[in-house]
């Protein structure tokens, strides 16, 4: 991939761009990210060359009957073939519903480990008012990227003027009884099996909204005998409790205190679907990972979070 074709304003690993995500060398690159502390540098291939401009004249939300209509027509067509297409291919089960109860409009986080896991967030959430926040390479010119922001799709921008719009509309989505999600960990790492350190911006948004954020995980779980002709794993999406804003807390700390419980919760989840020892589990590489893959174990020790 080109270099001036990406977002200067993100990071990017391109030996990994040029690898089959599926591949030993793509996870090898990974855990060399993951060893470095580089948690947030983009690894899957995107293009830039179509995307629309995204600045203050943007309109996150159109009122008009077309875009209404659109909106309405995608909705039931995901509704509709979502559900063959997340069964057929990764044998998605959904865990964790009955946590929504009482719920009337949230922010909701995920890890960011497939291409079509905005998907499966939104039909693991059923018909809630979906929205989900960006990166702005995914919004292209033309009927595709006009189906995408339809679909719910709310891009993030550099611009000033776009991201004060982009949080008015967010408030007036959450006021309306919407949820809105967000990827706390910032950039795709295709099927990732660990947690990565979480970003303050979603935290913050539900404390200034005083709603609850939702922490989903999306895990892979081996396949069972029957599943002989699947060549990768399945998939579990876990709905985890909501957790909310704690109001005796100045902003800042509230926001904090959020960000640290949904990272325990990512955390605890992780552990026990994998087998993991939650009192000695870190998001950084242990030994046994680093020499699998070859790579050399530095003498500094990391913190863990």
């Amino acid at each position: 991939m080109q270099k001036n074709n990406l977002d200067t304003n993100y990071k990017y690993d391109f030996d990994a761009m040029n690898l089959n995500p599926n591949s030993r060398d793509y996870k090898k690159i990974l855990i060399r990210l993951a060893k470095q502390g580089d948690f947030d540098t983009h690894t899957t291939k995107f293009n830039t060359s179509n995307q629309k401009n995204i600045n203050g004249e943007y309109v996150f939300v159109p009122k008009n009957l077309v875009y209404r209509v659109t909106r309405t027509l995608v909705k039931a067509i995901v509704n509709l073939f979502g559900p063959i297409v997340t069964k057929v291919a990764f044998n998605l089960k959904v865990v964790g519903r009955e946590n929504l109860k009482g719920v009337k409009s949230a922010i909701t986080v995920s890890n960011h480990v497939h291409y079509l896991d905005v998907l499966m967030n939104m039909l693991a959430l059923g018909g809630k008012k979906f929205y989900i926040v960006g990166a702005p390479h995914n919004m292209k010119r033309g009927i595709a990227g006009y189906l995408l922001k339809a679909g719910g799709m709310l891009p993030l921008s550099t611009s000033l003027s776009a991201s004060k719009n982009l949080k008015a509309t967010i408030t007036n989505i959450l006021n309306k009884g919407g949820f809105v999600h967000m990827y706390a960990e910032s950039a795709l790492w295709f099927r990732y099996e660990k947690s990565r350190p979480l970003k303050i911006g979603a935290f913050k948004m539900a404390c200034e909204n005083n709603v609850p954020v939702v922490p989903i995980v999306i895990l892979f779980r081996n396949k069972n005998k029957l599943e002989f002709f699947r060549k990768k794993k399945t998939i579990t999406l876990k709905i985890c409790k909501p957790i909310y804003p704690d109001e005796n807390l100045p902003l800042r700390e509230r926001a904090t205190k959020m960000m640290n419980d949904c990272q325990e919760t990512y955390n605890n989840t992780i552990c026990d679907f994998y087998g993991y020892d939650r009192s000695t589990y870190s998001i950084f590489p242990t030994p046994e990972e680093l020499n699998y893959y070859d790579l050399n174990i530095d003498t500094d020790e990391k913190n863990e979070i």
